[in-house]
């Protein structure tokens, strides 16, 4: 006798119902992003100089972190209305290839956000891709040519912030009028 999740049908029942539920999206979003701010907030060093050791040390070992983390809630995020929309992606037993990946300049374009544009050449949705793909996976991109990612896995500490944030924000307005039932209180700046 099956008990819990032991059961094939039970198992495919719960992956279904969370699945199709714009709920567990956003919160694990918000979970992400939490810890991506706790990760910010305690680790960087506040009032930094030019050439400050302490700065430099959390741009390398922090920022990509906070980078990755961000990248994966901004996903989660975007999931949430994709699937708030449109319920019958999930089907069966595994999540569709249209919605199984981590090209977030796509999925922002197809929850119907206006492409998000950084200053001068920055593409602050290419620069979290890049982060995802390559911290998110291994050292290395599973292809030689893959390797091309890493070219915008560099952290920039303040202006990286300051995009990163701005993006998460106007998505939770996008969240908001999408997927109200989500959200308990108004974003800020609503």
């Amino acid at each position: 006798m099956c008990t819990g999740l032991e059961s094939a049908k039970t198992q495919r029942c719960l992956f279904q119902y969370l699945g199709k539920d714009p709920g567990p999206w956003w919160l694990s979003s918000q979970r992400l992003k939490e810890v991506a701010d706790v990760l910010r907030d305690t680790c960087w060093p506040k009032n930094r100089r030019p050439r400050d050791v302490k700065a430099a040390t959390a741009d390398f070992r922090v920022g990509p972190v906070y980078m990755l983390l961000m990248g994966m809630a901004l996903e989660a995020a975007l999931k949430a209305v994709l699937v708030a929309d449109r319920p019958d992606l999930i089907t069966g037993e595994t999540i569709p290839k249209n919605l199984a990946h981590h090209r977030l300049a796509e999925l922002w374009s197809t929850a119907g956000l206006r492409r998000a544009r950084g200053s001068g050449r920055y593409c602050p949705l290419e620069r979290l891709e890049s982060f995802l793909v390559t911290f998110g996976r291994y050292p290395i991109s599973r292809t030689a040519n893959g390797m091309k990612k890493l070219k915008g896995a560099t952290f920039n500490g303040q202006i990286d912030f300051a995009h990163v944030e701005r993006l998460f924000a106007q998505l939770a307005k996008h969240v908001e009028v999408k997927v109200p039932q989500l959200c308990d209180e108004p974003h800020e700046n609503a």
